[in-house]
């Protein structure tokens, strides 16, 4: 009787040891403890990026560019309809073109417009997207689309409405 006691408790020992948390790193559910995650990551980031323009170190913490990466996608989850989340969208995107990842940076593009259409720096990031589309990812539909999007924003320099127009009349 003692022996099965001995085992049953080595095996109750055992299952509860194996057992692993599920708690990820951004398993967070607050947005604002997202928020202050992606604030030190940042800060990471920029001391990081100061450092190597400085020729003090030789490259950049990739784990700290994926981990904002992680962070900004959770905000997104959490916080789809708040402002800020426009902005890690933006950032999201441009950290994928930084890593030249084009198609996830036009993915991220699309869903930041689809979700904050009125977003502050639209026309900005609809010329940055139909210029990647253009000569990155060479596809013309979509080059077509930003550059037609762009052309409706109300408020866009001279310059710009002229090189839209041209860069409409070639596709």
């Amino acid at each position: 009787m003692k022996m099965y006691f001995l085992i049953f408790s080595f095996c109750i020992l055992l299952i509860g040891c194996n057992r692993t948390k599920k708690h990820t790193v951004v398993g967070l559910s607050n947005y604002v403890l997202v928020e202050k995650k992606i604030s030190i990551l940042e800060d990471t980031l920029h001391y990081a990026f100061t450092q190597l323009m400085d020729n003090k170190v030789d490259t950049l913490p990739y784990n700290t560019i994926h981990l904002l990466e992680r962070y900004y996608k959770r905000a997104f989850k959490l916080g789809e309809s708040k402002e800020m989340t426009s902005v890690y969208l933006d950032k999201l995107q441009q950290l994928y073109m930084q890593e030249k990842k084009y198609a996830l940076s036009i993915a991220w593009t699309d869903t930041l417009l689809a979700y904050f259409p009125q977003y502050k720096q639209k026309a900005a990031l609809l010329l940055n997207a139909a210029t990647t589309s253009e000569v990155f990812l060479k596809d013309r539909q979509k080059t077509h689309y930003y550059y037609r999007l762009l052309n409706e924003h109300p408020k866009l320099k001279k310059e710009i409405v002229e090189m839209v127009k041209m860069r409409l009349g070639k596709s």
